[in-house]
């Protein structure tokens, strides 16, 4: 799917057939059921690093894929399709497994499920809030050298907005059910990935809120936006790596 993007982004004069909005639901199609056969164990479900990655691949390139059936989004579909063959390919190496019994735990189900997918969002709006300064800087310097295929700076701009957002919102769900979890869940957790989180949470709040009020512009926004989410990544996708590839720990 990433090849047949990269094509058209080449060579944009070629336009596309009604089709091609249904084509990215057929890697996606077989992207679950590689990840159920990851995931779902007789022991549990593994919920290893290289998995919860490969699960954010799969969300953010289903998200994508529904919402250029009305928009044109060639960037966005192709960077999310790179990241989610790469994690699949990260996934085939032999890694540790996090075996998690989650079978009947519908709390700690949400929990997590709202986690991963505000990750997928807030991933998401960091690759459109890229593509906004990169096409700001085009606009400023080499407009001539400006993509035929990027949709209007406006129209990108209101998208990376509304992805951190509903990340925002679904983030927020996903930290007030995590004070519902049993104590000794909760103490599991390393100490600055909740600080983390919570600063970056916080980050984005204060984004959205100093945007709304126009106290600072798009641009500001797309570019403390990459920032924020450089503090969520360390919080979630850093502790996970130390956990699990240098202290060997699930």
């Amino acid at each position: 799917m990433a090849g047949f993007f990269t094509l058209h982004l080449k060579n944009p004069q070629q336009g596309l057939s009604s089709w091609s909005k249904i084509l990215p639901f057929v890697p996606i199609g077989l992207h679950l059921y590689l990840l159920y056969l990851a995931i779902e164990t007789d022991s549990g479900q593994n919920l290893s690093l290289f998995n919860l990655l490969s699960l954010v691949g799969f969300i953010m390139v289903l998200i994508v894929s529904v919402y250029r059936i009305r928009h044109q989004t060639p960037h966005l579909m192709l960077y999310t399709a790179l990241f989610a063959a790469i994690s699949v390919s990260l996934g085939l190496i032999p890694h540790k497994e996090v075996i998690l019994k989650l079978t009947g735990d519908a709390l700690s189900i949400f929990h997590i499920w709202l986690a991963i997918i505000s990750f997928s969002l807030l991933l998401m709006a960091s690759l459109q809030s890229a593509l906004v300064l990169m096409l700001h800087k085009k606009l400023r310097s080499k407009p001539a050298s400006i993509h035929p295929l990027l949709p209007p700076l406006q129209q990108m701009e209101h998208f990376a907005f509304d992805l951190v957002v509903a990340g925002i919102i679904t983030l927020t769900l996903a930290l007030l059910l995590g004070f519902f979890l049993p104590p000794e869940v909760i103490k599991e957790q390393a100490m600055h990935k909740i600080i983390l989180t919570l600063l970056a949470w916080f980050s984005f709040c204060t984004l959205i809120i100093s945007y709304k009020l126009s106290k600072i512009s798009a641009i500001q926004f797309a570019r403390y936006t990459l920032i924020a989410f450089t503090l969520l990544t360390i919080g979630f996708i850093g502790t996970k790596f130390v956990l699990e590839f240098i202290l060997q720990r699930g």
